[in-house]
């Protein structure tokens, strides 16, 4: 097979991913504990880009910086392509800034993580009974929900109003856990 083939290339690592996706969703399958944990400002990478974000706000402030950071925080996500998989597979935040792609829940987490970093303790990740994903936070007392697949925001009502139609199932972080789904 000719090196330019890369349509031919495509459709076989499409049948190898389809032949072995149960396999793959298997080794891929992470507990809430593990999932949480990925939220956490604390990893060398999230507290790199932390840095890059701030530079030119030091010292950093949170109740003067914050929401500034924020904004770059979107303007960054908004560089990583949203590419949703048909098998389960966890993207790590270095794999993400290479490839300038993920999905959804993983853009998440990284959006978590980093509004973790500059100082959010009530930053998380909300996941609703369709399967939306969105980030939540407050400022200077307004929530903010923010979509990952096109960095849109809502505040104030808008964000509390976000979740009448599709109810909540679990919001996480790695300092918080609560599920909504009855047993």
């Amino acid at each position: 097979m000719v090196d330019g083939d890369l349509e031919t290339k495509l459709r076989i690592y499409s049948l190898i991913v389809n032949r072995y996706k149960d396999l793959i969703g298997e080794k891929e399958d992470r507990s809430i504990s593990e999932i949480r944990q990925r939220v956490s400002p604390y990893n060398d990478f999230i507290k790199n880009l932390k840095e890059r974000f701030i530079q030119d706000m030091k010292p950093y402030d949170y109740n003067k910086h914050f929401f500034s950071a924020t904004q770059r925080v979107i303007n960054y996500m908004r560089e990583i392509k949203d590419c949703e998989f048909l098998i389960t597979f966890w993207m790590t935040f270095e794999e993400m800034e290479q490839l300038k792609a993920a999905d959804t829940m993983d853009k998440a987490i990284l959006m978590a993580a980093l509004l973790r970093s500059l100082g959010s303790e009530d930053a998380k990740v909300y996941v609703t009974h369709s399967k939306r994903v969105f980030v939540g936070f407050n400022w200077n007392k307004m929530p903010y929900l923010v979509d990952p697949r096109n960095s849109g925001m809502l505040s104030g009502p808008e964000a509390d109003n976000a979740f009448i139609k599709d109810k909540l199932s679990y919001i996480f972080s790695d300092l918080h856990f609560e599920s909504f789904e009855e047993d």
